[in-house]
């Protein structure tokens, strides 16, 4: 899985057409912003699991995170 670290206004891209950019931090939420085809389904992870989806298996919460050992 890859990690990354953004400023405001940095974005990253996935594939040749889905662009995400970190637009602002506040009150301890992220706002990103997406750019992707239309026929590129994006669901939030609590939709998707309320409508009978299970979660990825490279999601973690965040104590699990926490827990890892340096490498």
């Amino acid at each position: 899985m890859l990690c990354l670290t953004l400023l405001p206004g940095e974005y990253f891209t996935v594939g040749d057409d889905t662009v995400i950019q970190f637009d602002r931090f506040n009150g301890g939420r992220v706002h990103i912003t997406i750019h992707a085809p239309r026929e590129v389904t994006i669901l939030r992870g609590e939709v998707l699991e309320r409508s009978g989806g299970k979660r990825p298996a490279c999601v973690y919460s965040l104590n699990q995170r926490e827990k890892k050992p340096a490498p």
